[in-house]
């Protein structure tokens, strides 16, 4: 077929196409592919519906796929693939079939090799290339189901405009992508993104009324308190700001866990230092108030230990090895905060990483998983006192937990009760659970699994009866149905929100099985059922998604003779499409703007194939401003690649966002480019990058957190008494930009080449933000 332009029906050959609708066998059936022109609902031919329905409603057909599977099992001992190529015949003869004639180059077959999502995608993709069809009529409610889907999914990742034509109602096309009707739909939930991934920044830009809260935030984030304290001594009075908030916002220790906990939230690793510091002050704080109470060998172990982290263990460091001897010996301690956190081995190894100041160089799981429970734990106890929930608050809006809510969220349809087939029914959901405990193992933290089955009038039955079953087989699933789901497409989209709304109502904190739009993903599993209630159930799920500003995985549920009872085959994030791929790419850019590339690289990765493309420039970015150099690298090519790097960092400190420049920089030097030895060497020798490692030592980044606890007057621990981390004091002000300019020109600068990194993080930022246009 040559290239042509036009609207292209999309159509799934099933039984109803040979006169055998909804037969459970097609032993002894002859098909009869053109059927009674007269005849009326199941029995009228889906073709004739859809051109009669079509022509009725104005769009005319210039192109039509008939999609058929190649497995055997249709009539007449032939596939549907065989049954789609006499339908072809048919089509484009003289006298052509169902009411509607074609030339021969206006139908093909695209063959199929399963009934499934996948399968029908890759080959309606195949198909399309080099055609531009000006859109894409995808047929429903005759063949199965997965290749109706399948065909959507085609229509995605092409990026041609589709739209769901139901057989029964052909003449009322419906554009599941809003963002095809309005362009800025996406746009509308960009604030809760921003808002749950704590992108402070573009929120004041964003919302003016509240412009200082937001700046406050963003400073504390980075583990500034500069800003509060300045306006402390300013006397300066903000909406929605009291003095005691301000003065909170210039304490060392609260601002020290939201900066820590926000940037892990995030998933950032360039601020691992900071846990550092954390642990040994957590630790402390757990021992005041457990030391009268513990043991006398345990209080003076741990006693011991945390004397050592307070000064590095007299400066001679190796205190990793000692927090695993002491969670050795004190294995058998239960009780005690303090003993948790040692013998947390998982806390321990992100200890480790941050004492090496490699955290950043190491390969990261792109893909989280589980933090340490006792970080959790930790987290929790912070978020429940932090002043951010109420102040967000404040501001109209309800921010989300600061390591999410480890939820996952289910949605699956319930087909028509089929005698003799409950045992096929609970091992289905069984393995929907299943899937649901794998994408949650990829979390922060473990959560709940929450499955909402949905259901018409016609299957309330079944669908509590499936609920109580997977209730009382599985522990951590919440199983409720969603009830009289009917109606047309919008209407069942709506049902579906509406019931996915009315339950708890989210507060901004963690809570056990709390508000679903805290959920952390949004799991849609397709099954073979009524094609409106998917489809309904699909756009749902993509409003879900970025109401709760979460990723939307889409699998499905197939039986086949290997899995008789039923398995979840594929899963793919191509609904992003829908809106979703265009709020991610808006964050990433924010992400990369202030040098938060992981944290721009998981992003990109929860959305479709189109933008997870960006993951390369931005793996490309992360290893050329924070990777290793080259072994055997020369000293003029390290020198040139510290330049470079200084130079990013200084320009992007000179914009309007609040990030710790000095410790990035730092990070990106040393031991990257330069080993302890040579790094003291140029300190020794050069007067701006001395400054510049002073000033990340003094950033909560670094060291200021231990050298509070070094002050004069702050005793051993086992004599310690109250000692307080409430002090906000900024200490000299440094120019960090200018000290970063200053150091550019120590190391050799300026020379060619040295703004080469800074091309390429803009470069990077417009490939963002060309997907962030071009996914409207």
């Amino acid at each position: 077929m040559e290239k042509a332009d036009g609207v292209l029906l999309v159509h799934a050959v099933g039984g109803g196409d040979l006169g055998c609708p909804g037969a459970r066998s097609f032993a002894g059936i002859v098909p009869d592919l053109e059927g009674d022109p007269h005849a009326t609902g199941k029995e009228r031919r889906p073709l004739r519906k859809v051109f009669e329905g079509l022509a009725g409603a104005g769009i005319p057909v210039s192109l039509v796929v008939l999609l058929g599977t190649t497995t055997p099992g249709a009539p007449a001992g032939r596939t549907f693939a065989d049954w789609a190529d006499e339908m072809r015949t048919r089509l484009i003869s003289e006298t052509g079939m169902c009411g509607a004639r074609f030339e021969r180059d206006a139908v093909a077959v695209v063959r199929v090799a399963s009934p499934g999502l996948e399968d029908t995608s890759a080959a309606l993709i195949r198909w399309l290339v080099g055609r531009h069809p000006e859109e894409i009529l995808i047929s429903c409610g005759s063949g199965a189901f997965s290749l109706s889907v399948g065909a959507l999914c085609a229509a995605l990742t092409t990026r041609l405009p589709a739209r769901i034509v139901h057989i029964d109602v052909p003449h009322e096309p419906y554009a599941l992508d809003r963002g095809r009707e309005r362009p800025d739909h996406a746009d509308a939930y960009l604030k809760s993104w921003l808002l749950r991934h704590r992108f402070w920044d573009p929120l004041a830009d964003m919302d003016p009324g509240n412009e200082m809260i937001w700046r406050l935030l963003a400073a504390r984030q980075a583990g500034d308190t500069s800003l509060a304290a300045d306006l402390q001594e300013r006397s300066t009075k903000w909406k929605g700001l009291t003095s005691g908030q301000l003065a909170k916002f210039a304490e060392t220790w609260p601002t020290a866990q939201a900066a820590l906990f926000e940037r892990l939230g995030r998933g950032e690793a360039v601020d691992y230092g900071l846990l550092r510091a954390w642990f040994a002050e957590s630790l402390r704080r757990h021992f005041e108030r457990e030391q009268e109470v513990l043991p006398s060998p345990v209080r003076d172990r741990l006693g011991d230990l945390i004397d050592a982290l307070a000064d590095r263990a007299g400066g001679e460091g190796m205190l990793a090895g000692r927090i695993r001897t002491a969670g050795r010996e004190l294995w058998a301690q239960t009780g005690s905060a303090c003993a948790d956190m040692v013998k947390d081995e998982a806390l321990v190894v992100l200890y480790t990483a941050a004492s090496s100041h490699r955290a950043h160089l190491m390969p990261e799981r792109l893909e989280s998983g589980p933090l340490p429970t006792s970080l959790v734990a930790a987290a929790d106890r912070w978020e429940g006192g932090d002043q951010g929930v109420g102040l967000i608050a404040d501001t109209g809006s309800v921010g989300w937990p600061v390591l999410g809510s480890g939820d996952v969220l289910g949605l699956l349809a319930v087909g028509l009760d089929r005698e003799g087939k409950d045992a096929e029914d609970r091992e289905a959901v069984r393995a929907v659970l299943a899937e649901m405990r794998r994408r949650r193992d990829r979390l922060l933290r473990r959560g709940g699994l929450r499955l909402r089955l949905v259901a018409s009038p016609e299957t309330i039955k079944r669908a509590h009866r499936l609920a109580r079953s997977a209730m009382d087989a599985a522990a951590d699933a919440e199983v409720r149905v969603i009830e009289g789901i009917a109606g047309s497409l919008d209407t069942i989209q709506e049902l579906i929100v509406s019931a996915l709304e009315s339950e708890a109502a989210p507060t901004g904190r963690t809570a056990v099985l709390g508000s679903l739009r805290d959920v952390d993903e949004v799991v849609l599993v397709l099954n073979p059922g009524p094609p409106l209630t998917n489809y309904g159930m699909i756009g749902a799920a993509v409003e879900w998604s970025l109401t709760a500003a979460c990723p939307l995985w889409a699998t499905e549920l197939v039986r086949t003779q290997q899995a008789p009872m039923g398995e979840i085959r594929g899963g793919q994030r191509i609904l992003a499409r829908m809106g979703t791929d265009r709020v991610l790419a808006r964050l990433a850019v924010s992400a990369v703007e202030r040098l938060d590339v992981r944290t721009a690289r998981r992003l990109v990765r929860r959305g479709s194939d189109a933008l997870r493309a960006a993951d390369a420039l931005l793996h490309r970015l992360e290893k050329d401003v924070f990777g290793a150099a080259p072994v055997g690298a020369s000293r003029a090519h390290r020198m040139a690649a510290a330049r470079k790097r200084l130079a990013l960092i200084a320009t992007v400190a000179g914009d309007a966002h609040r990030l710790p420049a000095a410790y990035l920089a730092v990070a990106a030097l040393r031991p990257a480019i330069f080993e302890w030895e040579q790094w003291q060497i140029l300190r020794a020798r050069m007067p701006g990058l001395d400054r510049l490692g002073k000033a990340a030592n003094n950033s909560l980044q670094g060291h200021k957190l231990d050298r509070q606890t070094q002050t004069p007057g702050a005793r051993s621990v086992r004599g310690y008494r109250g000692h307080s981390r409430k002090g906000g004091s900024r200490g000299t002000q440094v120019d960090i930009r200018g000290v970063l300019i200053q150091a550019v020109r120590e190391l050799g600068g300026p020379a060619d080449g040295d703004d080469l990194l800074i091309k390429q993080h803009k470069a990077t930022i417009e490939a963002l933000r060309a997907i962030y246009r071009e996914s409207a």
